[in-house]
């Protein structure tokens, strides 16, 4: 329980130690994350967050359960909000199935974001589901579809709390299992809560909606998030962006989605015909251009990257994405006092307790050097060893982040230590704009270059 008033609340870091606090096993307290609401926190950095719990949490909703299940896997209670159920098959690979329903049109609406000022494209479906919403119902799901857009940590949780009860109360509603696999998507971006709980009910909605429509476009962009930024398969990934591409050549998020992780995969020129299909399709969306931004940065177009990113911050001051990306290049270019500001301003959008407190920490560290007039070491040994410290936490680490954060304080010894214990796990990198910036940074040594190379993933586009 929380100590005295002001006293720092207990961390607990890991699936194996919140397991142990709740004196179950983790595959339990995964699940519990999943479907009760057990309050896990997600911390950034890899292909996949790792996670911590603050232990006044946990006792508070070890408190709400009552008493805990002895066998969690027989006598867990329903959730409060019931999670939509996969098909009955979920074995089935999803690029395998029959396509016999005819394709929807999926014509652009603009306009649908006017609180932010620009026209976004969104996505009217024609062909009605077999289970229809009566119009109060179809008021809440519009509803909550433009809590989806607006990308905000707390509409995210909002728009996923109506969207789980209509997809309960309408299973065979395609549009509905649709849009709660995006809003699942969207908020392990844009929000805090973990990767186990993003993408397990992500995948588990984007099933739902593809048992109802097998050609659901939606499904396919979902289920290429998670191939390519949780399973590590992009090649797969490409296969279901492609397809639903092919299915929905309006939808701006399937171009732009896999204009990501093109980008993310050094395939520079590829990802640029992506986003500029999605930036046709959505002009001047903020969220877009924060991607993109990304996008040139991670394609070595540092300058115009940054005016782009810079930019969209200014008129957008409240959109975490584009935080996220500043901090990163801010790093780059060794400017801790301007990684430590941007990533406080995401911190406190996504409401992420431990972030804010590590950036709080950061500049005093940063001033503290500065005072003492010792350079930026100490800083530096800061940000690496929490990187390590995270990543080697992770259930699918990937050391591009703490490799990156090596190479920019110009530890070569730290740098082939973590890149000799990635190639040891047998990790696969896309990470384009880490790696080109630690080649820079090394550029002539052999050794690493070697090892860049052993970690790279194979190509996505077939073009």
């Amino acid at each position: 329980m929380m100590g005295q008033v002001g006293e720092p609340a207990r961390r607990i870091e890991g699936w194996k130690s919140i397991a142990a606090y709740l004196g179950r096993d983790r595959s339990t307290a995964i699940r519990w994350a999943r479907e009760r609401g057990l309050p896990v926190h997600a911390l950034p950095g890899g292909r996949a967050r790792s996670v911590y719990a603050l232990a006044h949490e946990l006792d508070a909703w070890i408190s709400g359960q009552e008493a805990l299940p002895p066998d969690p896997a027989l006598a867990d209670p329903a959730p409060a909000i019931p999670a939509p159920a996969p098909p009955a098959s979920p074995a089935i690979d999803p690029l395998a199935l029959p396509r016999p329903a005819p394709p929807r049109r999926w014509p652009i609406v603009l306009g649908a974001l006017a609180l932010l000022g620009v026209s976004v494209a969104g996505i009217e479906w024609i062909g009605p589901s077999p289970d229809r919403l009566d119009a109060p119902t179809h008021a809440r799901f519009v509803a909550a579809r433009d809590d989806v857009a607006m990308r905000s940590a707390a509409r995210l949780h909002a728009a996923t709390a109506t969207l789980t009860r209509l997809a309960h109360d309408h299973p065979g509603n395609v549009e509905v299992q649709e849009a709660l696999a995006e809003a699942w998507v969207l908020t392990r971006e844009f929000g805090s809560a973990s990767d186990t709980l993003c993408i397990g009910r992500a995948r588990a909605a984007a099933a739902a909606a593809r048992a109802i429509d097998p050609r659901s476009a939606v499904a396919d962009r979902v289920d290429g998030v998670i191939a390519y930024w949780w399973d590590g398969k992009p090649q797969r990934a490409g296969e279901l962006f492609r397809r639903a591409i092919a299915h929905a050549p309006g939808d701006p998020l399937a171009h732009l989605w896999y204009a990501n992780i093109l980008a993310d995969n050094g395939e520079d020129a590829a990802a640029q015909r992506a986003f500029d299909a999605a930036r046709t399709l959505a002009p001047g969306a903020p969220w877009l251009l924060a991607d993109y931004g990304w996008g040139l940065w991670s394609a070595g177009r540092t300058e115009q990257a940054q005016a782009l990113l810079t930019t969209v911050a200014t008129q957008y001051p409240t959109l975490a994405s584009v935080h996220d990306a500043l901090s990163v290049t801010a790093l780059a270019e060794g400017d801790l006092a301007g990684y430590a500001h941007h990533l406080a301003i995401r911190a406190q959008v996504r409401g992420e307790p431990e972030l804010i407190a590590y950036s709080a920490a950061l500049r005093r560290t940063i001033d503290s050097d500065r005072r003492a007039g010792i350079g930026r070491a100490t800083t530096y040994a800061v940000i690496l060893s929490r990187a390590v410290s995270i990543t080697q936490n992770d259930d699918l680490p990937d050391h591009s982040w703490p490799a990156f954060v090596a190479a920019v304080a110009g530890d070569r010894a730290a740098l082939l230590a973590i890149l000799d214990d990635a190639r040891a796990r047998g990790e696969r990198w896309g990470s384009a704009g880490f790696v080109r910036r630690i080649r820079a940074h090394f550029a002539g040594d052999a050794r690493i270059d070697a090892a860049l190379r052993a970690l790279a993933q194979p190509r996505i586009d077939t073009a």
